[in-house]
């Protein structure tokens, strides 16, 4: 149990473990951290035996009222997220390529590797989503995995409460599908909506 914990918290800050290795070799390379930290997660996948990323979801039936519930509550959480990424470069791997790692990393590996050793019982319903013990883990750990992307303030603090809620209800429609597909859905809207409404914002007050 102790070593899939470790492992779990080892993956949540492996971004910022090979951005400093990055940063140690080239500075000019930095910028692109994200994507030699993407390539290192795909390689790792298969060392992973039990994981939700290849999978076909399952049980859709039975979820798809509640995807639907989840793509209407983001259309209204994401107006108060406070993400807004500056730049194209940046803009485009926020909405694309951060949600789909992510999801990778904490609902398609940290999620379906701590249920192998960890119980996995329902605690309570969110949403009518089942919430177990590691469901609320891998949640915990996203939320905190946001701290090596920005340093703690009142803005950082209101990010992982967003991520925290997002990983609950993003880790329960893992469970019961199996797979990741539709949580990646989920995530990259939230994060397009996210800044569809902050350039508004910013354009309405121009």
């Amino acid at each position: 149990m102790y070593i899939a914990l470790c492992l779990s918290l080892l993956l949540t800050f492996s971004y910022k473990i090979v951005e400093i290795i990055i940063k140690r070799f080239s500075a000019n390379l930095v910028r692109y951290s994200l994507y030699f930290w993407a390539v290192g997660i795909l390689i790792l996948v298969p060392f992973f035996k039990w994981n939700y990323i290849i999978n076909s979801p399952s049980n859709i039936i039975k979820v798809m009222p509640v995807f639907l519930i989840l793509l209407i509550a983001n259309c209204i959480v994401s107006r108060y997220s406070g993400y807004n990424p500056v730049g194209k470069f940046n803009t485009i791997n926020f909405i694309i390529v951060w949600p789909v790692i992510e999801e990778i990393v904490f609902r398609g590996l940290i999620l379906p590797y701590l249920n192998q050793y960890l119980a996995t019982g329902q605690i309570f319903e969110f949403i009518f989503l089942p919430v177990s013990y590691t469901v609320i883990i891998s949640a915990l750990l996203f939320a905190i995995c946001h701290l090596q992307y920005y340093k703690l303030s009142r803005q950082s603090t209101r990010f992982m409460v967003f991520a925290f809620v997002g990983g609950i209800t993003f880790g329960g429609l893992a469970d019961i599908t199996h797979s990741i597909l539709l949580t990646c859905v989920l995530h990259i809207e939230f994060n397009f909506l996210a800044v569809y409404f902050a350039k508004k914002s910013l354009r309405n007050r121009s």
